[in-house]
């Protein structure tokens, strides 16, 4: 009897996790289905045959490779530095520095990047202040790759750095008692270790990239620079043809289909060893110009962060005094991007962790049912956003009118697509907890609530508090929900923000940007405290 309990209970929370799984499998397969259905043949035959599709796919193509290949060479200098200097004083603060781009709003970023590189920007008046009249066009290809940069050198970084330290430390040794040099240390031990890494961190930045949509909603600065998603929001927004987005969605998800493929295809097997421990006296042999462009690179990459938020940031406090805002509107705004995040970040916590838990429950015993689980988990990342939200828009069009239909919308959006940032938070918190406790519940009979309640809940609060804060900070920027569902009376902090940025109201801008990066911060370490149960006395 105490075994069967046990298997029970394990049964119930599969079937939870199970059943999750494929409502979110179905909702998307839905999706899907409306967008073939509004898809048409000849209209299909038709953007098939036009230069506007080609236009898309090749602009689409250009910012992506460009993106990745400086994000993956800068994230790899700067991974190698951070490998190499481990005792300098902020070193913990800046690596988690680089955690930064996945919670802020990428129109926030957007804003920073115009008021440091824009052609009144910080850079602009600081040549002019030395005598060289210069103004930057962040306009168009080259601001888009910029922003990009902005996003995808952290990630890359933090993709590439556990590379140096699943080097053994016995070839670090043996390399210094045989004095190889610099150019044999990268061409013997670090480029067969970036070899396996590489391919990974660049198919992931490329697919990042090839589904961007605010920063080339933003910095694209025309018709002829716009990817697959700008165009579904132009054809829905701008134009309100269904069947033509429905074409360009499918588009972008067939592109979108092959980068994940990459992706996944491209994934190495990482070296097993002790890491990267050296003595004191192994770092003190390098040269000293080794040890200054290592400090050149953590510097210059600590600026690429620091200095976009740092501007909106002044540039909101400054622009206070300037700024000819709706203020009633701003407080409106602010309220309903909190009311849309909080459901949202729920929600996302409810698909995510029921089916986290049982792919956990069935690694083991059922692995087959384990790589559903987790297919079914980044599912949403193979689907490019703009397809979901439209087949969405398209679902719920049928059943619900006006602000029901733009509020279920939004929140079923942003939750959905969240889910898989939040199950790579939930994942190693659920394996520790079952590694530590499975066997010890299983022999004593601990089952359902009381298990949940006095085994589980205490290992998994942290990383639920963690994964509810950044789905909430996520949500309280979102710009494709809240542009496919919204209008004139639901308006969020984002889509006011794009407002002024279309209108080139810097001085409001500013202020929005500041105002709603403030706000994600706060928002973030409200719920992460509360949750964790880290409240402070």
């Amino acid at each position: 009897m105490i075994g069967a309990a046990p298997r029970a209970d394990a049964l119930g929370a599969d079937a939870l996790g199970g059943g999750v799984a494929l409502l979110l499998a179905a909702l998307v397969g839905a999706a899907l289905l409306m967008l073939f259905a509004q898809a048409g043949e000849a209209q299909i035959a038709a953007l098939l045959g036009g230069a506007y599709l080609r236009s898309i796919l090749r602009f689409t193509l250009i910012q992506a490779v460009l993106s990745t290949l400086l994000s993956v060479a800068f994230g790899v200098l700067v991974a190698r530095a951070f490998a190499r200097e481990r005792d300098f004083p902020g070193r913990r603060a800046l690596l988690g520095l680089m955690s930064l781009p996945i919670v802020l709003p990428s129109l926030v970023a957007v804003f920073g990047i115009i008021a440091i590189y824009g052609q009144n920007g910080w850079l602009a008046r600081a040549l002019g202040a030395a005598g060289v009249e210069a103004r930057p066009d962040i306009y168009g290809l080259g601001g888009v790759v910029l922003a990009h940069v902005f996003f995808n050198l952290p990630l890359a970084v933090r993709l590439l750095l556990p590379g140096w330290h699943s080097i053994p430390v016995e070839t670090w040794r043996l390399s210094a008692q045989l004095g190889m040099s610099g150019w044999a240390v990268f061409r013997l031990i670090e480029w067969p270790m970036l070899r396996r890494y590489l391919p990974h961190a660049a198919a992931t930045i490329f697919m990042l990239c090839v589904g961007s949509f605010a920063i080339v909603l933003a910095l694209g600065g025309g018709p002829g620079a716009a990817t697959f998603e700008v165009a579904v929001f132009e054809a829905i927004r701008f134009e309100f043809d269904p069947p033509k987005a429905a074409i360009l969605a499918l588009g972008g998800l067939a592109l979108n289909l092959v980068c994940l493929a990459l992706a996944q295809g491209a994934v190495g097997d990482a070296v097993i060893g002790t890491g990267w421990r050296m003595r004191g006296q192994d770092w003190a042999r390098r040269a000293p110009a080794a040890r200054l462009s290592d400090g050149l690179l953590i510097g210059a990459a600590a600026l690429l962060l620091i200095a976009p938020v740092a501007a909106t940031l002044v540039d909101g406090v400054t622009g206070l005094a300037s700024a000819a805002l709706n203020w009633t509107l701003v407080a409106r705004a602010t309220l309903i991007s909190i009311g849309l995040a909080l459901p949202a970040a729920l929600l996302t916590l409810l698909l995510a962790l029921p089916m986290v838990l049982a792919e956990a429950g069935a690694r083991s015993a059922r692995p087959m049912r384990a790589a559903l689980l987790r297919g079914a988990l980044v599912l949403p990342i193979a689907v490019s956003p703009m397809a979901l939200g439209l087949g969405c828009f398209l679902i719920l069009r049928l059943t619900l009118e006006g602000l029901p239909r733009a509020v279920t919308g939004i929140v079923l959006l942003n939750a959905v697509m969240i889910v898989p940032f939040a199950a790579a938070i939930l994942r190693p918190a659920v394996e520790r907890a079952r590694a530590r406790h499975d066997h010890l519940c299983r022999a004593l009979g601990i089952t359902g609530w009381a298990r949940w309640r006095l085994i589980e809940w205490p290992v998994l609060r942290p990383s639920i508090g963690t994964a509810l804060a950044m789905a909430a900070a996520m949500a309280l920027g979102d710009l494709i929900g809240i542009g496919l569902f919204g209008d004139a009376n639901l308006r969020n902090l984002t889509l006011l923000l794009y407002d002024q940025l279309g209108a080139y109201r810097m001085g409001g801008a500013a202020v929005i940007a500041a105002l709603l990066m403030l706000l994600i911060f706060a928002l973030y370490q409200a719920i992460e405290r509360l949750v964790s149960g880290r409240v402070a006395p």
